[in-house]
């Protein structure tokens, strides 16, 4: 996943050039989750990468493995695959951008989320700050 989110990070600097400068990584990470561009380029990368695996032919060994199966003997995992299901290779495309546009989802939550948490510690510690200095001071 590490790639995946430096690839993600590196678009997104592409993408939107007039970003601010004082936007952390984690920012920048978010909004490029958050990006079409970035998840269609992601979507697309997995596409490629599980499309080598899917190239890999299992015919020889099937049998073994399932002696009554269909497989042929030059079939490919995506051979068996698109007999199983016609549009796994859409689903797959789709599934990714979404678990992309999600991943982006959390990223900005997490920000709010930190940010609010920043926000409850300051008021927590101006609220025990006259205990502390009480605390202090006994010894």
């Amino acid at each position: 996943m590490r790639p995946l989110f430096i690839a993600a990070a590196a678009l997104c600097g592409i993408a939107a050039p007039a970003a601010a400068q004082t936007d952390t990584k984690a920012e920048a990470a978010a909004r490029a989750l958050s990006n079409p561009l970035v998840q269609e380029g992601v979507a697309m990368m997995v596409d490629q990468i599980a499309g080598i695996v899917l190239d890999t032919r299992v015919g020889p060994i099937a049998r073994y493995v399932d002696p009554e199966g269909d497989v042929r003997p030059a079939d490919t995992l995506g051979d068996v695959q698109r007999r199983r299901d016609p549009h796994f290779q859409a689903k797959l495309h789709a599934g990714t951008r979404n678990a992309v546009r999600t991943a982006g989802a959390v990223a900005n939550d997490a920000l709010a989320m930190g940010d609010e948490l920043g926000r409850t510690a300051a008021r927590l510690q101006a609220a025990l700050a006259p205990f502390t200095a009480m605390l202090a001071t006994d010894n």
